[in-house]
């Protein structure tokens, strides 16, 4: 169960000046430190909980948005992603975007040397990611199907959940790999979602991105 995945006691190493994996500026390994946050974020892909689980968490949806099925041939129950995965794909979003528009903020540090700036926004990426992973929210997000909306082919998440404020990797291994596991491709569409309308969405994430995911 989520709730009982194992803790574990580390000192957090010192960020500034280091790097690893989840580091480095635009243009150096951009695809394989692109790959370590997809690891750590999306593509953990989803969990299935019951239907007592939903009720444990004090949550309830309505007839226009009800809590998205996951296919009986995909293992049955309602989906959901746990609140740290959520949160590391925020900061990973983060992340590109202070890249992406570093020109656009340029003028915020005139005279500064661009390797301190992105040596700057690297480290503190770097400390919040550290941080958020050491913490391991793992209070489920619950999904509903927008069903006034047949051009939305996918469940929203619903991030209202009461929060109860772990060893990541055994939280990623067992997300990933455990029997509660489901690929976000596997877990089924709005059942109003119409592909054939003009300005309907595609599937999340899109077809073709490498999910390192294993259903089992």
């Amino acid at each position: 169960m989520w709730w009982k995945l194992k803790s574990s006691y580390e000192s957090l190493p010192q960020s500034e000046g280091k790097t690893n994996k989840w580091r480095g500026p635009p243009g150096t390994h951009s695809n394989e430190v692109d790959i370590a946050w997809h690891e750590i974020e999306l593509g953990a892909g989803g969990i299935r909980v019951t239907a007592e689980e939903v009720e444990m968490l004090n949550m309830t949806d309505s007839p226009e948005m009800p809590f998205h099925k996951v296919p009986d041939a995909q293992g049955g129950g309602y989906l959901a992603m746990l609140e740290v995965f959520h949160l590391l794909h925020c900061l990973n979003s983060l992340r590109m975007g202070l890249f992406y528009n570093y020109e656009h903020y340029k003028f915020l540090d005139e005279g500064v040397p661009d390797e301190n700036i992105y040596s700057h926004f690297d480290h503190c990426i770097d400390m919040l990611r550290m941080n958020l992973q050491c913490q391991g929210d793992v209070t489920p997000a619950l999904f509903v199907d927008p069903l006034d909306n047949p051009k939305r082919r996918d469940a929203l998440p619903n991030w209202s959940s009461m929060h109860t404020c772990r060893d990541f990797d055994a939280i990623l291994d067992w997300n990933k790999h455990g029997p509660r596991s489901v690929r976000w491709r596997d877990a089924g569409a709005n059942p109003s979602w119409d592909p054939n309308l003009e300005g309907a969405e595609p599937p999340f994430p899109p077809e073709g991105k490498k999910e390192e995911h294993h259903h089992s």
